[in-house]
């Protein structure tokens, strides 16, 4: 009999996972979870459970080596696309014990306190989950910069943004975007410049790429930055290549085609791509 409830419980769920939005079913579901922990909140260790969900739920795919404190080692940069769950991604490598705090615009005003009310669920909450571009500024300093950073040493950037310094590469048959601030943040603070990608392999359950890191002597001073962008692009494509349908309006947009003749001097391609 319990065997049969379960299984009709089962179909249900899942038949209700196509029918409904998550965020309805997520909702639907939400006081049967409630009702069910407390039920079991005395036999239950919080820690334990805590440390299988991520697991269960997401799997990292290389990056180990961060997982920790990072006092002594290098600092870390890590850099993303708008590709997958992107937003989610902070809180999957947080709740895989790498604490990393990630750099993006602004929140609007009537939303800050609920903004930093939802940074303060996210342990540590010494260690902020995002970082406002202007905390940053244009020009930062060294210094600011350590200090930003903590005892983490772990900063995550997108390369795909259109705002600050841009410059082109050329990959395959297309031009692509990139901004330059991920890559001096990584140079003026010898950390390592790493890929990141997470992918929605299933409902509910994700998976984060870690890339090859940009090899240190690209990012000397001046940094190459062809180089650097050729290899993050590299590392990028093994991803995307199989899940294309996970890129974001944001990432085609920082990619142009070539013409179909070739241009041997790229100038004109990127001034056109510059100024559309």
């Amino acid at each position: 009999m319990i065997k049969l409830v379960a299984f009709c419980v089962f179909h249900f769920l899942r038949l209700s996972e196509r029918v409904l939005p998550l965020s309805v079913l997520s909702f639907l579901l939400w006081p049967l979870a409630a009702v069910w922990d407390l039920l079991h909140l005395r036999q239950r260790t919080p820690l334990t459970c805590w440390r299988r969900f991520p697991e269960s739920r997401c799997r990292l795919e290389g990056g180990s080596n961060y997982i920790g404190p990072r006092e002594g080692k290098r600092a870390v940069v890590g850099v993303s696309l708008h590709f997958g769950p992107v937003a989610t991604l902070p809180y999957w490598l947080r709740a895989h014990g790498i604490v990393l705090t990630s750099v993006r615009t602004p929140a609007i005003d009537s939303l800050q306190g609920l903004t930093n009310y939802q940074f303060s669920l996210s342990p540590p909450a010494d260690v902020p989950v995002f970082l406002s571009t202007s905390e940053i500024g244009l020009s930062p300093r060294l210094s600011s910069i350590r200090k930003i950073l903590g005892p983490t040493g772990r900063l995550g950037m997108l390369v795909d943004v259109d705002r600050g310094k841009q410059f082109y590469v050329r990959f395959e048959d297309r031009l692509f975007r990139m901004a330059t601030g991920p890559i001096r943040l990584a140079q003026m603070l010898n950390a390592e410049l790493v890929p990141v990608l997470i992918v929605e392999t299933s409902t509910w359950k994700y998976t984060i790429h870690f890339g090859t890191p940009v090899p240190q002597h690209y990012l000397g001073s001046p940094p190459d930055m062809q180089a650097i962008g050729t290899h993050l692009l590299q590392e990028f494509s093994k991803v995307i290549t199989r899940h294309p349908e996970q890129c974001n309006m944001r990432l085609l947009r920082a990619m142009c085609p070539l013409p179909e003749n070739g241009v041997a001097d790229l100038s004109a391609v990127i001034q056109t791509a510059e100024n559309p």
